[in-house]
């Protein structure tokens, strides 16, 4: 179960993978579409409508607000009866539903897999008086005696979800990427390129990158390869460096073409400013996919990260988050350092890949 579109979401479909591969028949409810890997049939969660979800959001209760823009668009007439060996419901936007109707669907174990940090997760207005607000009672959700284990992504966040919410300490799960055979492109001196890919999050630190790139060296070209609406890309659109023309937006790809498209880039800058808890403890889906791409990794002082930057010598850390810091770090590199990171990526990938993550995947499941 997962209130994402499936075939973008490459947690979740880490998880469909490595349960067909171990004799599973997994069926997948989410907002669609159908994913290939997944065997079993597909429940669609249907959506209101944009100008409704923001009346939702705006002005009902969180209960009413729950039922009128998810809850009356779940498949429940389509699941009633069904039973399952396993159940595993991913993030927090399902739980008000799950917790009533998994007892009657479940004949083992049931898993939620709470991924990040939702709590004071932002620093918007909207975020603060609608978002924060809604998420924070969907948590409390989350010690129902329904669910019988918990995974997230990463050592910290497992820690603050056993210690702030009183529930069995999550198995960790990181979010590794498939093993790619590829070797790291060749480094050109007067074009060095730089990359960050993923959700069109400024509060995860676009904002600098983009501020940064005004303050590099002509050598240097930032590329954003993010997905988001309108409003998450227009101030991406209107700041100066896009006009300046010292970094560009270009289109995503798929979450399996990823890795060997990030291949063509030499840097991949994972620069989360501690604006709230999910940035600081964040170990992210693109820093394993960078090391599959064979990119060198640029990251500040974030904590999950660090070790496995250091301990395999395949990036560098920042010390400070202005973007002045940023720029002055990524100026001081050559070409020749450039292309050491990206061999220590080489070095690390098969390690940090879903070789040995798939296995521990399955033992914290009990299976």
């Amino acid at each position: 179960m997962c209130y994402s579109t499936v075939r973008s979401d490459a947690r979740v479909t880490k998880q469909i993978r490595w349960l067909e591969a171990a004799g599973f028949r997994v069926d997948v409810l989410s907002r669609g579409p159908e994913h290939p890997d997944a065997t079993g049939r597909g429940f669609t969660i249907g959506e209101p409508t944009r100008r409704l979800h923001l009346i939702f959001n705006a002005l009902l209760p969180w209960p009413l607000r729950f039922r009128a823009g998810v809850g009356r668009y779940l498949p429940t007439d389509e699941l009633r009866g069904q039973k399952y060996d396993l159940i595993l419901v991913n993030d927090l936007h399902l739980l008000p539903w799950a917790v009533t109707a998994i007892p009657d669907m479940a004949n083992g174990p049931v898993v939620l897999d709470l991924h990040e940090v939702y709590s004071n997760n932002g620093t918007g207005i909207v975020q603060k008086l609608l978002i924060s607000p809604y998420d924070g009672w969907l948590l409390t959700f989350i010690d129902s005696p329904v669910f019988t284990k918990y995974q997230t992504v990463a050592e910290g966040i497992a820690d603050l979800y056993r210690d702030q919410y009183g529930i069995e300490r999550p198995a960790v799960i990181r979010n590794v990427a498939p093993y790619e055979e590829l070797e790291p492109s060749p480094v050109d001196p007067e074009n060095i390129l730089l990359v960050h890919h993923g959700y069109a999050s400024v509060e995860r630190g676009i904002d600098l990158m983009l501020d940064a790139s005004l303050l590099l060296e002509p050598r240097f070209h930032l590329v954003l390869m993010v997905l988001g609406d309108d409003r998450m890309l227009a101030p991406l659109r209107a700041h100066p460096a896009i006009a300046a023309g010292r970094a560009e937006l270009r289109e995503p790809v798929g979450v399996t073409e990823v890795a060997r498209a990030l291949n063509a880039y030499d840097l991949e800058l994972i620069f989360f400013p501690p604006r709230f808890e999910n940035n600081t403890f964040a170990l992210p889906n693109k820093f394993f996919e960078s090391v599959q791409g064979r990119l060198g990794v640029v990251i500040g002082d974030s904590p999950e990260i660090i070790g496995f930057v250091r301990d395999h010598k395949l990036g560098i850390v920042i010390d400070g988050w202005k973007p002045s810091d940023l720029a002055a770090a990524l100026n001081a590199l050559s070409a020749d350092d450039i292309a050491t990171l990206k061999q220590g990526s080489a070095r690390a990938a098969r390690e940090l890949s879903t070789e040995g993550e798939g296995p521990r995947f399955m033992a914290a499941l009990g299976l």
